[in-house]
């Protein structure tokens, strides 16, 4: 996820065009290596056509509209159950997914115990107020970091583990 240093995913409109073109870079090429992304409807829908569906992995796009369904076999689209989210997962031969949000879905995940490490993309700006990596309350995740390394533009990338 690319954030500002205020732990802001995007501005309060849902734009996040100021994440640099490194950390767009870098962002393919992690979804490509996992082949399986997980993403909240709101966000999906906002740039479908545009990043949305990324073609050539699994795109499975949670909402809380049963109803909803794809033509594309690239594209699921899934309750807001994380069972089922992992059960589709699963059957479709994967046993690993990167969530790329919003913070609405990042919480529901964090909330099952169901984030095991955590990328972050850490821009040298800050807005004050947007959507925030994890929305809601009762999200409570230790940390371990494990790796960083300083991007061009003043971009940290971090990885960290997330402890039981």
């Amino acid at each position: 996820m690319g954030t500002a240093i205020d732990g802001f995913i995007a501005k309060i409109d849902g734009d996040s065009d100021w994440v640099s073109p490194i950390d767009a870079e870098n962002f393919e090429k992690t979804m490509m290596e996992y082949g399986c992304i997980i993403v909240g409807r709101k966000t999906f829908e906002q740039f479908q056509g545009d990043l949305y569906p990324v073609k050539g992995i699994l795109n499975v796009v949670v909402t809380s509209d049963e109803n909803m369904t794809s033509d594309d076999p690239e594209v699921i689209y899934a309750s807001q159950s994380t069972e089922k989210v992992v059960r589709i997962i699963e059957e479709k031969g994967h046993d690993k997914a990167l969530l790329i949000g919003g913070g609405t879905t990042n919480s529901i995940f964090a909330k099952a115990g169901l984030i095991s490490e955590i990328i972050l993309s850490i821009h040298p700006l800050a807005f004050g107020q947007g959507i925030h990596l994890f929305e809601g309350p009762d999200i409570n995740m230790k940390l371990t970091l494990d790796s960083s390394e300083v991007l061009e533009d003043g971009v940290i990338r971090a990885r960290y583990s997330v402890n039981s």
